[in-house]
């Protein structure tokens, strides 16, 4: 490290196995390096001279004062995220604390930097994300996979929590730590809808980093809304829709995009008191959809078909405005208690369709105001869809416009009708197709088969004429356009051609100016 770092010189080997600052038991890295996880103070040995450098911040490497050896100091297996975790104990205190802190090396006597330290850490009242060793982790079990790794939930003494294994984080560690900065920055009161990550640790087998998370005990939304949805009110859906939206606004004010939103990743925290359960609707797996290794290419985004918006299937980067079109599907499950597009297969086919324009249909006893924010959060058109600040004004509105307020009683009255007569929930909308895919994966294969020139014939395209400009000749009709000009046969070869691309043929008796969408393989014919 570039910055000074205080090096308090013992002249014995020192034998100590707890923290000379806060008496945590100190981990071994070796018979000659040993480290306190929470006060980040490292103690190597110099076993020729028998002394002990007893070191209060982060270096990659300490000299022995007495025979100048260099000793190489390696504490996560990563001397980026070595340094991360040092400097957030820096970044944590406040502006007088951190002046004293930096100048820590000119106190004169060495001893009082045990009393600074401790000082640091009684005003320390945010988290650290600390190093947790993998040996203090038990009980692992697999709950969950996907693009990105593994999740298991194990136990730390006795206390439960979710722990994440990022796939090849091995291979590159500074992407793995680009992820851990992004979640440092939701250690924020504000983010109290956000899942926490607790600490990291390695896999000794794998050598793969993890993250130690909170363990949503609810599960996610979507079993939630599978097992209790007769059960949750219009009052409670828009109660639950208030808590995500404010999470993700406040997600976007810090410039962070969540990138893989979905009903999976938003958690339940079921906190249990005397009087009633409590529950907590915590958005996880905050930009950690891509594998730590991932270079942000277009080929290698990662995701669940259903919830991505269009126009990263055409090669557009993920942003905030394609986490409002996620956000949209999250509506829309939650009128229905169904995930979207669940009936079918999610392959080429649905994303032709998603980007011709096919979202999942409203049923018919949503709000008005509530299926008209739905369709503005699926608008093709990025820029068209509401900013997530603007969608929380709109929430907030329907709760103190009485007009909005009757649109929800009246949706509940029609809930509670069809509660009754069992004409409701996800067990009356159809099986879950086989294919139809919900866990995060390789999205690659999908977006470059757009983006190949040979795939033009996918694409569709809109034309403008007149149909009283048309020019028939001898069975044939000519459409001309001011830029283009194209011909369409009407005699039986043609004919037939047309008919196999699913065209519909024109009745021009009863055609009168009309506009005409032509595509090459769906049909895409409107009046205007």
């Amino acid at each position: 490290s570039t910055s000074t770092v205080p090096i308090l010189y013992l002249s014995w080997w020192d034998t100590y196995n707890q923290c000379i600052v806060c008496d945590l038991r100190l981990e071994f890295k070796s018979n000659c390096q040993k480290w306190c996880s929470n006060c980040f103070i490292i103690y190597t040995g110099c076993r020729y001279c028998l002394t002990t450098n007893v070191i209060f911040g982060y270096i990659d490497q300490s000299q022995c004062k007495k025979c100048k050896r260099v000793i190489t100091i390696d504490i996560t297996g990563s001397c980026n995220i070595d340094e991360f975790l040092y400097l957030t104990r820096v970044n944590i205190i406040n502006d007088y604390q951190s002046v004293d802190y930096f100048n820590i090396n000119k106190i004169s006597n060495p001893s009082d930097i045990y009393s600074l330290i401790k000082k640091f850490n009684y005003f320390s009242s945010k988290p650290k994300i600390e190093w947790i060793s993998y040996s203090q982790i038990e009980n692992f079990t697999k709950i969950a996979e996907g693009g990105y790794g593994k999740i298991y939930k194990a136990s730390i003494n006795g206390y439960i929590v979710a722990v994440k294994e990022i796939l090849n984080s091995q291979v590159s560690s500074k992407c793995f730590l680009n992820e851990i900065k992004s979640l440092y920055q939701c250690y924020d009161d504000k983010f109290e809808y956000i899942i926490k990550c607790h600490g990291i640790t390695k896999n000794p087998i794998t050598r793969e980093f993890m993250f130690i998370m909170k363990y949503a005990n609810g599960g996610n939304l979507h079993d939630y809304l599978r097992e209790n949805f007769t059960k949750i009110t219009w009052k409670k859906k828009l109660y639950i829709l208030w808590r995500i939206s404010d999470g993700l606004q406040t997600i976007h004010e810090k410039d962070f995009i969540h990138r893989d939103f979905h009903s999976g990743n938003i958690l339940i925290e079921i906190i249990e008191n005397e009087l009633c359960n409590i529950e907590q609707y915590l958005i996880g797996d905050l930009g950690l959809s891509q594998p730590a290794n991932n270079t942000l290419s277009s080929s290698e985004i990662y995701g669940v078909i259903s919830y991505v918006s269009p126009e990263i299937f055409k090669g557009a980067t993920f942003s905030k405005a394609s986490d409002i079109y996620s956000m949209g599907m999250i509506m829309w499950e939650l009128t229905t208690g169904c995930r979207p597009f669940s009936n079918v297969k999610h392959d080429h086919g649905l994303v032709y369709q998603i980007l011709d324009g096919k979202r999942p249909k409203i049923t018919d006893e949503t709000p008005e105001d509530f299926a008209n924010l739905i369709k503005k959060c699926w608008n093709s058109d990025p820029k068209k869809r509401p900013s997530a600040k603007k969608f929380c004004e709109c929430l907030n509105s329907w709760s103190n416009m009485d007009k909005d307020i009757n649109q929800f009683n009246q949706a509940e009255e029609i809930r509670l009708e069809l509660t009754k007569s069992k004409s409701i929930g996800p067990e009356f909308n159809g099986t879950t197709h086989s294919e139809a895919i919900y866990t995060s994966r390789s999205l690659g294969s999908f977006i470059s088969k757009f983006l190949t020139p040979l795939k033009q014939e996918y694409v569709t395209k809109e034309f403008e004429f007149d149909i009283d400009d048309i020019q028939r000749t001898s069975g044939d009709f000519i459409i001309q356009n001011s830029r283009d000009q194209h011909i369409l046969n009407t005699s039986k070869p043609q004919s037939k051609a047309i008919n196999l691309l699913g065209k519909r043929n024109i009745d021009e008796t009863h055609v009168n100016r009309k506009h005409i969408k032509i595509s090459n393989e769906i049909n895409t014919e409107s009046q205007e």
